[in-house]
Order: structure tokens, then C-alpha cells, then sequence
């Protein structure tokens, strides 16, 4: 039996991610996406941008690039 659409949307629902150094090199989806409902890997250069910020241009999610010390 297929898995709903539905579904696939609660899966890989995250819009604004924090990240930091060690995270990078940045891509997205993320490693621990369900991999099955995602869109091709794509690299983000977060770490060049002036806003240390990216969007991913398939899915929206925002990323940004915070200190490691909080």
C-alpha cells in the first residue's frame, strides 16, 4: 500500500534552520531527511553569503549560520 502525500508533508516540514560551523558543508535536504519524499541534494555556500543566510531554492527553508557559542 503507498504511503499518503499527506504524509510526506509532516515529514520534511522544517522552514528556518539554525546551523552552525560544524554543519557545514551545508546542504540540503539535511542527512536526517527522510530521503524517499525530498528533492535532490543541493549545496548552499551559507558560509560566503553576507548574511550568512541561504534559502534552498527547491523546498524554501531557510538556513542560517549562528556562532557556536550561544
Amino acid at each position: 500500500m503507498a504511503t499518503p502525500l499527506g504524509t510526506c508533508k509532516k515529514l520534511n516540514i522544517k522552514k528556518d534552520v539554525r546551523i552552525t560551523k560544524a554543519d557545514l558543508p551545508l546542504h540540503c535536504p539535511p542527512s536526517d531527511s527522510v530521503g524517499w519524499c525530498s528533492h535532490p541534494r543541493v549545496f548552499l555556500a551559507i558560509e560566503t553569503s553576507k548574511t550568512k543566510s541561504s534559502r534552498c531554492p527547491y523546498c524554501g527553508t531557510k538556513y542560517s549560520l549562528v556562532s557556536d557559542v550561544q
